[in-house]
């Protein structure tokens, strides 16, 4: 081989590390500017949420103090302060997968460690920010945290029989989503313009009712008593629209819950 031919293959040589070490620390570059700028867009909704709040602390108040030691208060809290479809997450989107999945989980140590400290203002809202960042990467790659968890994001207060079945099985997660719900009704029966021929008020009713027809106590009767319940609502709430049923028709969907339930 020549002084040329060695040459010729040295530079290519060189020119293919080169390559491949500018691709990395570019990638590398991208992936540390998103997680940067992940963390600067929920600092700056945590600001906009803590005004907010002070803004208006007696209609949040209930939300508020839950949200201080429960994940997912904090997201249904969130939810009511933010429109997360007007936050721009497409930063997000043009990350790798890999990188994505550490920001997430980095989010949901963030929100655990920071909830077994002393709850001052600023653990709260590191809290509030790991929270947010989590929902922003859920939004921006479909990665839905749960059923429940996507029904808080969008507001809804109905529940499938898959949700049901779901609630049922665990009575704690349960009794979660029935505060949650008795919660909205007493934000909702707080405002000045409340009304009970709501659509919404009426929804918050029936999803109540269904909730508490899953309730298991004790003893074997108990449990296939909910069952034959949840069958009936199942059958009865296939083809209802809860959240666009006017008022007359709920309240007699709700007596006819009531009377399953004895």
């Amino acid at each position: 081989m020549d002084d040329a031919d060695r040459k010729e293959t040295t530079m290519s040589i060189n020119e293919m590390f080169n390559a491949t070490e500018n691709n990395e620390t570019t990638t590398n570059a991208r992936n540390l500017a998103g997680t940067a700028q992940l963390t600067t867009v929920a600092n700056e909704l945590v600001a906009e949420c803590i005004k907010k709040l002070n803004d208006n602390l007696d209609e949040y108040r209930e939300d508020f103090e839950a949200s201080k030691h429960d994940h997912n208060a904090m997201d249904a809290l969130l939810a009511k302060l933010i429109d997360y479809d007007t936050v721009d997450v497409e930063f997000i989107k043009e990350l790798e997968e890999a990188t994505v999945d550490g920001m997430l989980k980095s989010q949901q140590s963030k929100r655990s460690r920071a909830k077994s400290k002393a709850m001052t203002l600023d653990n709260y809202k590191s809290i509030m920010a790991g929270a947010i960042a989590e929902n922003l990467i859920r939004k921006a790659t479909g990665k839905v945290k749960s059923a429940g968890g996507a029904r808080r994001m969008s507001g809804s207060v109905d529940f499938t029989a898959e949700q049901l079945e779901e609630l049922k099985e665990d009575q704690d997660r349960l009794k979660k989503e029935i505060r949650n719900v008795q919660s909205k009704k007493s934000i909702m029966k707080s405002k000045a313009d409340f009304s009970e021929e709501d659509p919404r008020w009426q929804a918050l009713l029936v999803a109540e009712e269904q909730l508490k027809a899953i309730r298991v106590s004790t003893g074997r009767t108990q449990v296939v008593k909910v069952d034959e319940t949840k069958d009936a609502l199942t059958e009865k709430l296939a083809d209802v629209d809860l959240e666009h049923m006017n008022a007359r028709d709920s309240k007699a969907l709700l007596a006819q819950i009531k009377d399953m339930l004895g």
